[in-house]
């Protein structure tokens, strides 16, 4: 089980895979050479995103959150209505929109995904999706080692800040006597002007990374199991082999996919792949930033399964702070399920850092997630048929 191996060398010869770069684009072009040579036919799909979504995104809702705070002083009401146009596209980025979101906000770039197939008869009763992203991201500041474990405490206390925004700037409108009020939207649009700073410095500063385990392991498993699976297909089970752009910047490539692509929610599958470098391999039970959704149960069901007989090498994780792929597809309706592995201590080892390189993924790992996501697709398919024939 070497294949995945051998794809995440060559991926990561590429110094990057920025969304939206000329590296994911070069990227895309020699992946899309490995999945022709083995038979597939490859349809690119081309999408407009933005570059950056996790700094510039939110330092554009915080920067009109500032300004609408000491417009507040005067006109709460004008304040109000900023705050709450900022907030739609904002609720609508967290919440995996994939028509409200920052696209509205922000310029956007050309980014493309990779689907491989066979070239289906229309016999074939089910379908499994195995996907990975393959864009990288920017390092910076933000995700130092030692800022990392604290950065769910740190995006809280910033949407907290929104909050206190909102409700100070409807009491001034509300109670336009109160004195205090305007030296506390002063001071909070001082506090949000800061945060802004501090996301433009991270942005400025910051380089992409190798992405080797984030999310080249991913990818190089999806190309081995593609390989695997060319030499033995499956019986009546058709296998789509999904390869993502800009992923880093709020999955975009993965709603594109699910917006774009007509599937029968009934008989699709997604099985999503993702950090899959470094600790121990778990299984997500479910996702969501403002809204958790569970899983579907025949994937996390026969996850579940193979782990107890795997005992301690694979484990489930309730969720993530940030959203994969595998979100998408199940919002839309489908079965799903991501797979990704953690260190001890719960984290993504080398998590957005310049450490993220090919000699910092663990070989083994890999080859045992490459045996075992192949095990669990054969297992998935035979459920999946009998489930029917039932």
């Amino acid at each position: 089980m070497q294949r995945a191996w051998r794809y995440l060398e060559r991926l990561s010869k590429h110094p990057h895979r920025g969304t939206a770069t000329a590296g994911e684009a070069a990227a895309a072009a020699e992946m899309k050479v490995w999945l022709e040579a083995l038979g597939y036919r490859v349809e690119t799909q081309e999408f407009r995103t933005p570059r950056d979504t996790l700094y510039l995104g939110p330092a554009v809702v915080l920067g009109g959150f500032a300004i609408a705070a000491l417009l507040g002083r005067t006109w709460p009401w004008l304040g109000l209505i900023l705050c709450v146009g900022l907030l739609v596209p904002m609720v609508g980025e967290l919440l995996g929109s994939s028509s409200v979101d920052f696209n509205r906000l922000l310029p956007t770039h050309k980014s493309r995904n990779l689907v491989a197939r066979r070239h289906a008869d229309g016999t074939a009763r089910r379908r499994l999706v195995i996907s990975a992203h393959y864009d990288t991201q920017r390092a910076s500041l933000l995700f130092h080692p030692s800022v990392a474990p604290h950065l769910q405490r740190y995006f809280t206390t910033v949407y907290g800040l929104l909050a206190v925004a909102l409700v100070l700037l409807a009491v001034r409108w509300a109670l336009p006597g109160l004195a205090w009020s305007a030296p506390l939207l002063v001071l909070i649009a001082g506090l949000l002007g800061l945060n802004l700073l501090f996301l433009l410095f991270c942005r400025m500063t910051g380089r992409y990374i190798n992405g080797a385990n984030d999310n080249g392991t991913g990818a190089a498993l999806v190309l081995a199991l593609a390989e695997r699976f060319a030499a033995e297909p499956l019986a009546d089970v058709e296998l789509w082999f999904l390869l993502t752009g800009a992923e880093e910047v709020g999955t975009r490539g993965m709603k594109h996919f699910v917006r774009h692509t007509k599937l029968d929610t009934e008989s699709t599958m997604f099985i999503n792949l993702d950090n899959l470098g470094g600790g121990t391999l778990h299984y997500l039970q479910g996702e969501g930033m403002l809204a958790f959704r569970p899983y579907g149960r025949t994937l996390t069901g026969l996850a579940a399964q193979m782990a107890a007989e795997y005992a301690g090498h694979v484990r489930a994780k309730r969720n993530l702070l940030l959203p994969t792929d595998g979100l998408i597809p199940s919002l839309a309706g489908y079965e799903a399920i991501s797979f990704l592995a953690f260190a001890a201590d719960g984290s993504l080892p080398n998590y957005h850092w310049y450490t993220d390189t090919l000699e910092n993924v663990d070989r083994e790992l890999l080859a045992f997630t490459e045996a075992f996501v192949e095990q669990y697709i054969r297992r998935v398919a035979d459920a999946a048929l009998v489930s029917e024939t039932a």
